[in-house]
């Protein structure tokens, strides 16, 4: 059997998810009760995830999983397994499934797009995601506006250069993130017959 990276999530049902951003914007006090705000890193996504209880053969698949993405050296294409649709479309999911074509970016973070299907319902807090040359991003929604098969999305963070370019992919449901392993974060306590398996997962281009 071939394996290809990235890979993505073992199929084996998770009770938990969060999918936070890290900022890492530094504050320090410069005198004349004035702070100054440094952003240290690149804003990054980071995903704590914990699966059902397990039986030994489906916690020794995920272990393998993760023993072949080798503590991060090897990245996995991650795409959240619990919340995977804009929030008005929960049940008809159809309108968000078909994916926009970006036209244009305005200053770094505000993205016209078109394409979509008339139907597509988008509210503040919905995630999207933007596809180009085989590079990813994830971004949520602070606001929207238009109707038909055009909208102004403007998202947070702010995309980077390869993606935020005319003809990307725009996706409104399952948006994928390339991501890696956090070295150390793999745990999986038993309980009886059954593992709970729960580890770290970074955004890495």
């Amino acid at each position: 059997m071939t394996i290809t990276f990235p890979r993505e999530l073992p199929d084996v049902g998770y009770v938990a998810a969060d999918f936070l951003l890290d900022d890492s914007v530094k504050a320090s006090a410069s005198g004349g009760r004035l702070i100054n705000y440094t952003q240290v890193e690149d804003p990054a996504w980071v995903a704590n995830l914990t699966t059902r209880p397990l039986t030994y053969n489906q916690y020794a698949a995920v272990e393998a999983w993760w023993l072949s993405l080798r503590e991060g050296l090897r990245s996995v294409l991650f795409r959240h397994p619990l919340v995977c649709y804009p929030a008005a479309h929960g049940k008809n999911q159809t309108p968000a499934d078909d994916a926009g074509n970006l036209i244009s970016v305005t200053d770094g973070n505000i993205l016209a797009v078109n394409g979509i299907d008339a139907g597509l319902s988008l509210a503040v807090g919905d995630r999207i995601g933007l596809e180009r040359s085989s590079k990813y991003y994830v971004g949520r929604i602070t606001e929207v506006t238009g109707s038909g098969v055009t909208r102004t999305i403007t998202v947070e963070p702010t995309p980077f250069d390869t993606v935020a370019q005319a003809g990307a992919v725009v996706r409104f449901a399952k948006p994928a993130l390339v991501m890696r392993p956090v070295p150390g974060s793999f745990q999986a306590p038993r309980s009886g017959r059954f593992y709970s398996v729960s580890f770290q997962l970074r955004e890495s281009q």
